[in-house]
């Protein structure tokens, strides 16, 4: 009667989880379309500089944040911190919404770049807690594939109702999804105090953990060390190829519909590679899908650069994708792997603060004229250095695993 009691329980549960992350999805297309509506407005009111200092602002603030937030959202109550939060979103978008006034949403992007953080921070905390039957790999792939398919959706919808109804509509939009997000929150919330043993699924260390205060979460770990030199590679070099990329794929398309298509492959292989990332192959190990799929992104860039074929292109870039997408999911396991439930909410907002300095850096690298001429170069130059980050990434764990072998044997010859 306990087993079948507690299967039902684990169902139940794991039908949360789904649904949790079908409802976030509708809060991540009502936050993109609001960022894809605030470039058009921005590029239309202020020109260029105005998009330039919306991409700043969605990178600056979390970067000088991400310290406090880590040590907030770890130490205080998780749901009561999600729930303000969440409504702090919903207020600024309202706001947004009823002033219609480019320079105050710009002002207002910047505390909800900050929120969006923390908001990541106490999901990523979460999902553990409602993941039920399925692997933290296979929770953790819902989610990232919901991130890819907002990424795919958002800018389309948000470009009809833009066109069609204005910045208005689509800032409402963003407010209701964010307020479908607030109450499944509060209603998620009493449904795991209602169970107080499900709370304690995700307060258990992870079986590598080291139990440590203070400091930086994210490099504590020595592996995870070594894997955050692939996952820096490669934030900087896809953002540096995004930039380029811009320049280059529209030219050897010799349309902008060419370029969608390619920036469409590249979507769809993410959402791919999410769902291949969550199988219990790639799950069970976080330094496969981080190298695998670096390695794929770095083989895809660097063939872009060196084949402008608009058609087979479009075939690699859909590798590349896959490649993002197992590399998301494997990051995201190594923390959950190497990282004490404790201390998941620094250890997300330190990597959102390691991933925004390098998007930033990316930009700077990604500028054709300004570090490096063409931009094809540029973009020959990132895969290949991708690629050189994974190889020497793995050549490092290697390393590290015999060394621990080594340690192992002396122990036992010792105690022996």
């Amino acid at each position: 009667m306990r087993h079948v009691r507690r299967g039902g329980v684990q169902v139940r549960s794991s039908v949360r989880c789904v649904l949790f992350c079908v409802i976030a999805l509708l809060s991540m297309l009502g936050e993109g379309m609001a960022l894809f509506a605030l470039t058009l407005e921005s590029a239309d009111q202020l020109g260029s500089w105005g998009v330039t200092a919306l991409f700043l602002i969605g990178l600056v603030p979390p970067i000088l944040a991400a310290p406090a937030i880590g040590r907030w959202v770890d130490g205080a109550a998780l749901f009561r911190v999600w729930i303000l939060n969440l409504c702090v979103h919903i207020g600024i978008f309202a706001v947004m919404a009823i002033f219609a006034n480019i320079l105050l949403s710009l002002a207002l992007m910047s505390v909800a770049s900050v929120c969006a953080v923390i908001n990541g921070a106490v999901v990523f905390k979460i999902i553990p807690r409602i993941r039920g039957r399925f692997t933290l790999a296979r929770a953790s792939s819902f989610l990232v594939v919901a991130t890819s398919l907002a990424g795919i959706i958002a800018p389309a919808i948000a470009s009809i109702a833009f066109a069609r109804a204005g910045i208005g509509a689509v800032l409402w939009c963003a407010t209701a999804g964010f307020l479908g997000l607030a109450m499944a929150a509060v209603v998620l919330s009493r449904s795991l105090a209602a169970r107080g043993h499900e709370v304690q699924t995700g307060s258990e260390p992870a079986p590598n953990a080291r139990i440590t205060g203070g400091g930086a979460a994210l490099v504590r770990h020595p592996r995870l060390r070594i894997l955050l030199l692939p996952v820096a590679a490669i934030v900087l070099f896809t953002a540096a190829e995004g930039v380029a990329g811009v320049f280059y794929l529209r030219e050897i398309t010799d349309s902008d519909t060419g370029y969608a298509v390619l920036l469409g492959a590249w979507s769809v292989g993410a959402v791919l590679g999410s769902l291949l990332g969550g199988n219990r192959r790639f799950g069970a190990r976080s330094s496969l899908p981080i190298l695998l799929g670096g390695g794929l992104v770095g083989a895809a860039i660097l063939i872009e650069g060196l084949w402008a074929s608009a058609v087979g292109l479009a075939v690699v870039f859909l590798a590349g994708g896959l490649g993002n997408g197992l590399h998301n999911i494997g990051v995201r396991i190594a923390i959950y792997e190497h990282v004490p439930e404790s201390r998941h909410g620094a250890a997300w907002a330190q990597l959102r603060m390691l991933i925004n300095v390098m998007v930033a850096l990316g930009y700077l690298i990604g500028t054709p004229g300004l570090l490096v001429g063409s931009a094809r170069t540029i973009i020959v130059v990132s895969g290949a250095v991708t690629l050189l980050a994974i190889i020497l990434s793995a050549v490092l764990l290697g390393r590290t695993a015999r060394g621990g072998v080594r340690r192992q044997r002396a122990v036992a010859e010792s105690e022996g």
